[in-house]
């Protein structure tokens, strides 16, 4: 816990007087009729006229959403398994007044599990969506480029929330205004400037209930405990977009530590209640995880495929890409080991020994690790070789340079879309990508050409007979022509329906 915390600091009045409000709140969704309430402003007496109410409600036997509630507001934190179990055991044999005052000695010695100084608003029958990581951050990468398409939409179409979690990771909190910036009007200015302590300031807890939480960001492990009592015990729907199971499938190509991570967050995806996969290839790998819970006694989420979109990432009108006097290979994707630049830079420094004039492009930022591309790279750079690195670019310049482009080449090792593949079809670029998984299902409706990205001479031919044959680029940029479109939109109203709607669930 950081210094000056405020559930380290905070004084007893502020705590009784946003425990008074924490429990009215509770109280006006369980208690009917709800009782007259103390018209004073002493602190803490509305909590002393509520806690014998709210604890007597949850004696009941089956009342485990009632429990996660009260607890809830009780420490302003969303209890995990094992502290929603504790309470409901003591809760069957404990007298009324022996389970009150066991409560609020619970909340004194563990005053840090959550913010014990805020207010909390109950959101009833609404969706909450949880954007915590690229409200924090400014990444614009794959799954963020996701989460600031769709949930603006969602709440100018269907009224979503979008919440981010205190700094504890154990509940759900109001935007600050430079958070709200960076979902709902990313590449503007931010409003002050960057904010690195947002979740610091006085804010205002948010908890759902009988709604739907939606899980559309970077998985957050900090979290999974409370995610998984949440979709088990609160009778909140959850909900989340499967990406990949790439930490786990492909771990050879991972760090250890996103293994790890992956596989306690799959403790949260067993008791969530729906799962969108981003294409075929992920939801075969999520229905076939959901299988597998049918050996823990459990159902599994409900796994249904929303396919992701295939337009351009933005208008390319206002950033020039000077023209070359060579073919332009584009080769896009964060610089990691499963993306396979390094297969792409060893088939075309083969062709340029052969003689072909070409010049490759690196477009995406580094990864969490570029040891086997980077000593390529400086390799050709000092032979004199045209590769150029453009890093990590702007949406308009990546649109840009994909139009630019007499060919992409994205042949990564497992992915769980392959954006970059549709993204470059929507340019009217073809594209040369991998035999297998999401890409060749991208693949299948033209304008591209298959290999096995594995295969160093399968590669090097196909980019060869590419390079070499103009009326095969030809031929591939016509398909493209006939393809259909896919828009953010269509893509946001269709996960909607599933994944908050409930529609073509089983």
């Amino acid at each position: 816990m950081t210094s000056g915390d405020p559930a380290t600091t905070l004084g007893p009045r502020t705590a009784l007087i946003s425990l008074d409000q924490r429990f009215a709140q509770a109280a006006t969704v369980l208690l009917d009729p709800m009782p007259e309430l103390p018209q004073t402003e002493h602190p803490g007496a509305v909590a002393s006229v509520l806690l014998p109410l709210l604890v007597e409600h949850c004696r009941a036997r089956g009342r485990t959403e009632a429990q996660w509630l009260v607890l809830t507001a009780a420490f302003g934190a969303f209890p995990t398994t094992d502290q929603l179990l504790e309470f409901g055991r003591r809760l069957e044999f404990q007298p009324a007044h022996h389970a009150q005052t066991q409560l609020l000695a619970d909340m004194v010695a563990d005053a840090g599990r959550g913010r014990l100084d805020l207010p909390m608003t109950v959101v009833t029958g609404g969706a909450l969506v949880d954007v915590d990581h690229s409200a924090r951050n400014d990444t614009h990468t794959g799954i963020h480029r996701v989460v600031r398409e769709t949930t603006p939409r969602w709440r100018d179409r269907h009224g979503a929330q979008a919440v981010a979690w205190i700094d504890q990771y154990s509940a759900f909190r109001v935007l600050s205004p430079e958070e709200e910036a960076r979902i709902f009007s990313y590449g503007r200015p931010v409003p002050g400037g960057q904010d690195d302590g947002a979740a610091a300031r006085p804010t205002t807890l948010v908890v759902p209930w009988r709604s739907t939480v939606v899980l559309v960001d970077v998985p957050n492990t900090q979290a999974d405990e409370q995610l998984a009592a949440l979709a088990r015990f609160s009778g909140n729907t959850l909900a989340l977009i499967g990406y990949d199971m790439i930490p786990i499938t492909s771990a050879d190509t991972r760090p250890f530590s996103d293994s790890v991570a992956f596989g306690q967050y799959l403790s949260v995806v067993k008791h969530a209640h729906r799962v969108a996969g981003i294409s075929g290839s992920a939801t075969a790998e999520f229905s076939g995880f959901a299988d597998a819970l049918r050996a823990q006694g459990l159902p599994g989420p409900e796994v249904r495929t929303v396919e992701l979109v295939t337009e351009p990432p933005a208008d390319s009108a206002t950033v020039p890409v000077p023209a070359g006097t060579r073919p332009v290979v584009l080769c896009t994707g964060s610089r990691e080991p499963h993306k396979n630049q390094r297969a792409v830079l060893h088939a075309a420094e083969r062709l340029w020994r052969e003689g072909l004039d070409f010049e490759v492009r690196l477009v995406g930022g580094r990864g969490w690790n570029e040891d086997v591309l980077r000593p390529a790279a400086n390799r050709l750079h000092a032979a004199g070789r045209p590769l150029t690195e453009l890093g990590r670019v702007s949406d308009a310049e990546l649109t840009a340079q994909l139009r630019a482009a007499d060919l992409v080449v994205f042949v990564s090792l497992h992915e769980g879309y392959g954006l970059p593949v549709a993204e470059a079809l929507a340019c009217g670029t073809p594209v040369l990508t991998s035999n297998f998984g999401s890409q060749a299902e991208i693949a299948r409706g033209g304008g591209c050409v298959t290999v096995d990205p594995r295969d160093d001479d399968a590669l090097t031919g196909a980019l060869r007979n590419l390079l070499t044959e103009p009326d095969e680029l030809a031929r591939l940029r016509a398909e493209i022509a006939d393809r259909p479109v896919r828009t953010w939109a269509e893509y946001a109203d269709d996960l909607w329906t599933y994944l908050v709607r409930g529609e073509g669930a089983a």
